[in-house]
């Protein structure tokens, strides 16, 4: 957060800076096109001199532009962004551990449990389930992407929670389940 804060005042100084490096490259332009289209003034010892009218007039055709009001960054620093690889990786393990409760459940039925799940129920006599018990992983994937790249704080710091959360429970219903079969844990 303190980089941000940093980088952010560091590019207000870099475009003042940037905004009096062209006003003063205008101005010696200015001076250089002066000095070719008037003659120069001439003072009492009969030298030439720069007058105060021609300094004036430059100064007064300079104008630096306003710095833009400080706007909450969207791009964060690489190293502020959570991993896309551990993202990914947890993303496996709940899908794995979603198709194992699919596959459990399945065996239970067999054995002539009943799914508890009204919204599972449909599939659960067909093979439909593994693609319908996706469903979830794929949206708490979504969730945790975009925790993952947001600006709160604390949304980013807790990314991993849905889909950590989702994985211990396809992992507790599925072990549920195979004790429901009565298959013994292998």
């Amino acid at each position: 957060m303190q980089t941000h804060r940093i980088c952010k005042a560091a590019g207000r100084s870099l475009i003042a800076i940037l905004a009096l490096a062209s006003c003063q490259a205008s101005r010696a332009q200015h001076f250089a096109l002066a000095a070719m289209t008037t003659p120069a003034p001439t003072d009492e010892v009969g030298g030439a001199g720069i007058s105060a009218a021609v300094d004036t007039q430059a100064l007064s055709t300079v104008r630096i532009a306003d710095t833009l009001p400080a706007q909450p960054s969207r791009r964060k620093d690489i190293e502020e962004l959570p991993s896309r690889r551990a993202w990914m990786v947890l993303a496996l393990v709940q899908h794995g551990a979603a198709t194992f409760d699919a596959y459990s459940t399945r065996q239970a039925i067999e054995h002539g449990a009943v799914e508890a799940d009204p919204l599972m129920r449909p599939f659960a006599q067909s093979p439909g389930i593994y693609a319908a018990i996706q469903v979830g992983p794929v949206l708490l994937d979504y969730a945790a992407r975009r925790m993952q790249r947001s600006n709160n704080v604390l949304a980013r710091c807790m990314w991993w929670v849905p889909q950590s959360g989702s994985t211990a429970m396809f992992l507790f219903s599925g072990v549920h389940n195979l004790h429901v079969a009565g298959e013994p844990l292998r």
